[in-house]
């Protein structure tokens, strides 16, 4: 591959949102309570409390790990592209896709009904070769094996993540498929 030698490396940066906030402040609460109903005896209570702790208390310490967790979202380097898989998952699960093996770079949008509208998923392809020549279709988003969903919280801008997925692919062909009403990011 052409003079790119340092792998490119993209991370979520940390980000507090109020829905973030009122989660966390929601777990607190419901652990709070469970804890209570724990210390208040009797066999309804303690059994209830628990579920709650177990519940709500192991949602919010995941939420906080995959938040605090050092695993990036992508790595490009000279051999391939990878896509780490999140945690609590180990680093056997990710997927590495050889640059050989990568036909096109393809941004796309995918147009989800939410709360009575609907909202925009942008996503970045690394459309694999032997999908090249299908009719295109948004990456469904329970399996992205080559796709990753744009956020706004990476450490770039998916232009950026373009041009170093050219340096270490030059001539790698991009499509820009992003619906133009909604916001690109």
């Amino acid at each position: 591959m052409a003079g790119a030698t340092a792998p490119f490396v993209l991370t979520n940066r940390f980000r507090v949102t109020w829905e973030g906030a009122w989660l966390a402040v929601a777990c607190t609460v419901f652990t709070g309570t469970g804890v209570a109903l724990m210390l208040r005896g009797g066999l309804v209570d303690v059994v209830m409390g628990f579920l709650a702790v177990l519940v709500f208390g192991g949602a919010g310490v995941v939420s906080i790990a995959r938040l605090l967790s050092p695993r990036p979202v992508l790595v490009l380097d000279g051999e391939a592209a990878r896509f780490p898989a999140p945690w609590p998952r180990s680093a056997r699960e990710d997927i590495v896709l050889p640059w050989r093996d990568v036909a096109l770079l393809r941004a796309c949008t995918q147009v989800v009904p939410h709360r009575g509208g609907t909202v925009s998923m942008h996503y970045l392809d690394f459309v694999p070769t032997s999908e090249a020549d299908r009719p295109f279709r948004t990456p469904p988003p329970w399996r992205t094996d080559h796709a990753v969903r744009v956020r706004p919280t990476w450490n770039h801008s998916l232009d950026e993540i373009v041009e170093a997925a050219h340096a270490h692919r030059p001539g790698l062909r991009f499509e820009d498929l992003r619906d133009p009403r909604g916001d690109h990011v």
